[in-house]
């Protein structure tokens, strides 16, 4: 039973062996002092790494790789009520794990929190909402590291990342828009925390979705799991805005060969 007055939160930091030096190097580590457990996955990697800033860390070192697989990893050895998920390149601001569990205090009922993310000049990474409690049509906007977890609903529902998308899999995007989608559609209470807490250095994120094959195929694939009218008519949106933007016809037939073959995939 999660502890609401006083809500333990564990910081998931996902990194691979290769990023590993200049993690412990330029990462923000001094916020971590609020939270009451910090795992740090390493992909890629068998040998234990001698860098002393990770000694006060739980460190889980994996020989495969695969995002979802770090995040999954993280939510079977958390001991904590709430887990939040990081990556190895953002910037957490001071008092953003005291801000997390304010908020969870007063959403006591929450299965999922999203945060908000600026990027390193403060400008808002996305446009937000301003609605309180969120709908389905709230995964379309999600990043996996604006996601804070109950861990106890996602345990209690057997919902895990599919670790067939995101980043080192074969389709590397969508996890977390399937993730939100999984805890929605069990009943899950999606809490907007309208708090920007990281920052992230700047992505041409329309430039680098619509212009790579597989993450297309992953966009079709959460349009498949959408689902109904709804799925079909953002398949028609992203379908619309691949055109415009890589004026490639064997870029918009990805999307559509995602979205035809996601069944036993998604």
């Amino acid at each position: 039973m999660n502890n609401f007055s006083n809500p333990s939160i564990t910081v998931s930091i996902s990194t691979v062996a290769k990023n590993l030096d200049h993690f412990c190097s330029s990462f923000s580590f001094q916020p971590l002092e609020d939270a009451d457990e910090v795992i740090i996955i390493v992909q890629g990697m068998k040998d234990k790494s001698s860098q002393p800033i990770l000694k006060d860390y739980t460190i889980i070192y994996d020989d495969q790789l695969g995002l979802s697989r770090s995040r999954n990893i993280a939510i079977e050895k958390s001991k904590c009520d709430f887990i939040w998920f990081l990556d190895d390149d953002v910037v957490l601001n001071s008092n953003c794990i005291q801000k997390l569990k304010k908020s969870i205090n007063i959403n006591k009922y929450a299965s999922l929190l999203t945060v908000r993310m600026s990027y390193l000049d403060d400008t808002p990474y996305k446009n937000y909402t301003n609605k309180k409690i969120l709908g389905r049509l709230g995964s379309l906007k999600v990043s996996s590291v604006e996601l804070v977890v109950s861990k106890e609903f996602v345990l209690k529902n057997n919902i895990r990342f599919n670790e067939g998308l995101g980043l080192g899999s074969k389709f590397p995007s969508t996890e977390e828009n399937v993730f939100y989608l999984d805890i929605f559609d069990e009943g899950g209470l999606i809490i907007h925390f309208p708090e920007f807490l990281l920052k992230h250095e700047f992505i041409n994120r329309k430039k680098a979705h619509f212009s790579n094959s597989s993450i297309l195929k992953a966009k079709g694939m959460f349009c498949f799991r959408y689902g109904g009218l709804m799925g079909f008519l953002i398949f028609i949106y992203f379908l619309v805005k691949c055109i415009l933007i890589s004026k490639s016809y064997k870029l918009s037939l990805a999307l559509f060969k995602g979205y035809k073959n996601a069944d036993g995939i998604i």
